[in-house]
């Protein structure tokens, strides 16, 4: 993509809407709502949704869909496979900084956390940007579509060995592969462990937790999943088994696709004579019933969202709002995302005047405070910016995560059992790396392409006091702690010009730990 200069951006003609008749939100309130529904606040974006309110500013981020990352060429110039991922890198930071379809394109990257591809073994390039528009187009769309659209992935197929998947054949002693049966439960929709709508364990008469399923089901249910193979390259020829393709849907061969009966979860049995297409469906039907996926996937969208450790009671709201819409409908991903964003605990820290609560929130992750970062400091990104290296440098490869459990296990707890899963990739170099990156944006750096804007920070010549304001309202919430504040003041007292004055304060906010949490 080329690189254009970058200027703030209203998501629709605020005028579009009429102003609620209801008090006016404050702007804390609307920069911590943005902290969670968007890659960053602004003052633009925080003006606009006061003026809107939240349930107009829904409307209008559900309707958006703009934001898109570019085709990559299958062959690099010297004819080997093309498995350089920095235009595509590029391009989403790009769409995070200065897209309009901000509720989409977060929504979008945390299910793509939990729906792991990862080009440390899925290397070609183009297999990118057709797999993130799955999560893109159905960000607000029905969870079971987006099921049966990630399992007919041939990205996915590749990741985890549905591709190709063939039926048993008893004279070469081979069998169905059980990788996606097994990690479609296991971390997509369900869980090792059946779950209350609280997010708690159903225990057994000797309160021991319930599996939601055992290993005879990870192998029946593979048996439904064969007879999948790759799209047809353009002028190829189809086959049995399709060479790697990753444009399009796999498609059925129907003689590789077992057409025995399978007992699936919960006992459900999928009648024989069956197609591929036919046990797809039913899988999936089988899936949407159990109970425990409101919980198992409400409890890790807020997570992404809101906080890593929600109460049992705003994961039971959340995945009441799953199981049933309001019309019946179970998974409807839009009514979710509401739920999530516009629940009480979500908003109580929207008063300033609410007791704090030290168990709410959740780290900035890399790819999110770099995103934050460069939203607050007005950057523009060019055609050689290199934001993503930036968060691989503090754990967090774009596309690369480590392993199907994502970048961080979405169970990762600190020492006292609290949950927090960014953590996981938090240690001491990844947190020095932080304060470096702040430190090369304010004084230095980024890269060779990528530029920041202070001059909304530079106005407050000799007024300090103005100054912090201001950067509390971006990145803060106007929420700033006394002692941050002295210790902003203290750095920006013994500078004179307005530059070092805002660089000086700055730093200090930015890597303060108030500004790496979330709250």
């Amino acid at each position: 993509m080329k690189g254009s200069k970058i200027f703030p951006v209203l998501f629709l003609v605020p005028c579009l809407y009429a102003q609620s008749t209801a008090a006016v939100m404050t702007a804390r309130a609307a920069a911590r709502f943005l902290d969670q529904a968007t890659w960053g606040p602004t003052p633009a974006s925080i003006a606009q949704l006061q003026q809107m309110g939240i349930a107009n500013w829904l409307t209008a981020q559900f309707a958006l869909n703009t934001s898109d990352l570019p085709d990559q060429p299958i062959l690099a110039s010297n004819g080997t496979s093309n498995n350089n991922l920095a235009p595509v890198q590029l391009a989403f930071f790009q769409n995070a900084v200065s897209g309009q379809d901000q509720l989409r394109q977060r929504v979008a990257f945390a299910l793509s956390e939990i729906w792991v591809v990862s080009a440390v073994s899925t290397k070609p390039a183009y297999a990118f940007p057709p797999y993130w528009r799955i999560f893109r187009d159905n960000a607000f769309g029905n969870y079971r579509d987006l099921i049966r659209a990630v399992t007919l992935s041939p990205a996915m197929g590749n990741y985890l060995n549905m591709a190709n998947n063939n039926k048993a054949n008893p004279s070469k002693g081979t069998a169905a592969n059980e990788n996606y049966s097994r990690e479609l439960m296991q971390l997509f929709t369900l869980g090792l462990t059946q779950l209350n709508p609280d997010g708690s364990a159903v225990l057994d008469s000797n309160k021991n937790p319930v599996a939601t399923y055992d290993q005879a089901v990870v192998t029946s249910q593979a048996k439904a999943f064969t007879g999948w193979t790759y799209p047809t390259a353009p002028g190829a020829t189809a086959k049995t088994n399709n060479p790697a393709y990753y444009t399009g849907q796999m498609f059925a061969v129907e003689a590789e696709h077992d057409m025995t009966s399978k007992t699936v979860v919960s006992g459900i049995v999928i009648p024989a004579g069956q197609t591929a297409e036919q046990d797809l469906e039913s899988v999936l039907d089988a899936l949407m019933s159990q109970p425990t996926m409101a919980p198992f996937v409400s409890r890790q969208l807020i997570q992404h969202l809101v906080t890593s450790n929600p109460s049992p009671a705003y994961i039971q709201r959340v995945s009441s709002v799953f199981t049933n819409d309001g019309a019946g409908v179970t998974g409807n991903l839009q009514a979710v995302i509401t739920a999530i964003l516009t629940d009480p605990e979500a908003r109580a820290g929207d008063d300033p005047s609410a007791a704090p609560n030290p168990n709410f929130g959740h780290m900035r992750e890399p790819v999110l405070f770099m995103a934050n970062l460069l939203r607050g400091l007005n950057a523009t990104l060019g055609a050689s910016s290199a934001p993503y290296n930036d968060a691989t440098l503090m754990g967090q490869e774009l596309f690369y995560p480590p392993t199907v459990f994502s970048y961080f296990s979405p169970l990762y707890t600190v020492p006292g059992g609290a949950p927090a899963p960014e953590f996981g990739i938090y240690s001491t170099q990844t947190a020095a790396e932080r304060a470096d990156i702040v430190n090369a944006a304010l004084y230095g750096k980024l890269d060779s392409s990528t530029t920041l804007n202070l001059t909304a920070f530079e106005q407050y010549q000799n007024n300090v006091s103005g100054l912090l304001d201001y950067i509390g309202s971006v990145f803060l919430h106007s929420g700033m702690s006394s002692g941050l504040a002295d210790a902003a003041t203290s750095a920006a007292s013994v500078v004179s010009t307005p530059a070092a004055q805002a660089q000086a304060a700055l730093y200090v906010v930015l890597t303060s730990s108030e500004y790496q949490i979330i709250q």
